[in-house]
């Protein structure tokens, strides 16, 4: 099964979109209810994850984010290239 560009190009950024806010989401976690230092272990299990759960959820995340960037930009080099060249000449 051979899937179009557009089509491909399509999914990539609906997961580029819902991973961003995932990423978001984590990152607001961790800074504002699991506080670095000597307060970093007194919020519990948030959302069924601990600090070092959120810590690596957060982590994953993040690498599957710049994975989705680098899928992006591949499939839209033909454009940056041309974005490129017409931007600043040949």
């Amino acid at each position: 099964m051979v899937v179009e560009r557009s089509t491909l190009l399509f999914w990539v950024n609906i997961l580029l979109f819902i991973d961003s806010l995932i990423v978001a989401f984590s990152g607001f976690i961790l800074k504002f209810v699991y506080l670095a230092g000597e307060k970093s272990g007194k919020a519990g299990i948030i959302f069924i994850l601990d600090r070092f759960g959120w810590l690596t959820f957060h982590y994953w995340a993040a690498v599957l984010l710049v994975l989705l960037v680098i899928i992006h930009l591949v499939l839209n080099w033909r454009w940056i290239k041309g974005m490129f060249g017409n931007s600043f000449g040949k």
